[in-house]
């Protein structure tokens, strides 16, 4: 740590946009009495600046520009593994103002004011293009000033450019900003659940009630697998017939009679009279699904 070089950056520096000073300073706290061999990491100066890396990178352009740093002797870094090391950066503290900033001759204030009225400016034209830009603009950010930084460290308490960007494009919102309500419900529902009341009419036909819940889900996934369920009602109706007076142990549970697939079994009715049987001197006709027809209470 140099006393020298942090007290250039912070008193006798020239003049220099506001977001710059705190860079400046991490830079001259690792420099040494010359201002030369400075070279923290990137993510190290962040932490000091409480901003974004790729800010931090920007701000050390501008330091380049405005003559403030350049690049030292980097064998001083040469100890660090190649893929994390640092660049060094040679500080400019023979170049400082006559009384430093807080008491600046005439000429260094007039170069502060011409400074400030030019970040001014760039913030009007920035307020100007945002008004011009409509409501799809990018919100604002009531955590950043806009006339310093652009970008501030998430993990200080702010929240993360992501979180802002999704707000801008729709597919997120701000912290503590709760949705709006839809203006109509979706129906979530699976198609197969529309078919829950021809289920009630299967349910009150086939012979061996068992197990009701297992066999609606194994109903809805008979749907989704793409059974048609008039067939399922007229083959549990067939397979009623089957099994009427003969032992119910060994009639199969709903639930079993549709996860294996037996809707689709041969039918043991005499050929050539598939759809008639005559019980106790009357002709049955097979079931069919009437549209009109409320199958609710049937499960």
């Amino acid at each position: 740590m140099s006393i020298e070089a942090v007290k250039w950056a912070m008193e006798l520096a020239p003049p220099m946009p506001a977001q710059l000073v705190s860079v400046l300073t991490g830079l001259a706290y690792h420099a040494d009495s010359k201002g030369c061999g400075s070279f923290p990491s990137v993510p190290r100066l962040a932490a000091y600046a409480c901003k974004a890396p790729r800010q931090i990178r920007r701000d050390l352009r501008q330091l380049e520009d405005l003559k403030l740093i350049k690049e030292g002797d980097q064998g001083k870094a040469a100890h660090l593994p190649a893929d994390k090391r640092p660049t060094v950066y040679d500080l400019a503290i023979h170049w400082t103002v006559a009384g430093g900033r807080a008491g600046a001759d005439d000429q260094t204030r007039a170069s502060a004011r011409t400074l400030a009225s030019s970040r001014e400016r760039g913030r009007a034209a920035r307020e100007a293009k945002k008004a011009s830009s409509g409501p799809e603009s990018t919100p604002e950010r009531p955590d950043v000033d806009v006339r310093g930084d652009a970008d501030v460290r998430a993990d200080v308490g702010v929240p993360s450019d992501r979180t802002w960007a999704s707000a801008a494009t729709g597919r997120g919102r701000p912290p503590n900003q709760q949705p709006e309500p839809s203006a109509e419900p979706k129906d979530v529902s699976s198609p197969a659940e529309h078919h829950l009341e021809a289920f009630g009419a299967f349910w009150l036909i086939y012979p061996r009630k068992k197990s009701r819940e297992e066999a609606k889900k194994a109903w809805i996934a008979a749907i989704e697998g793409g059974a048609d369920p008039q067939h399922m009602v007229d083959r549990a109706q067939a397979y009623a017939r089957e099994r009427a007076n003969e032992d119910p142990t060994f009639t199969k549970y709903p639930a079993t009679w549709l996860n294996k697939g037996c809707y689709d079994d041969e039918p043991d009715e005499p050929a050539g009279q598939p759809n008639l049987r005559i019980v106790d001197g009357q002709k049955h006709q097979p079931f069919r699904l009437d549209p009109n027809a409320n199958y609710a209470n049937g499960f």
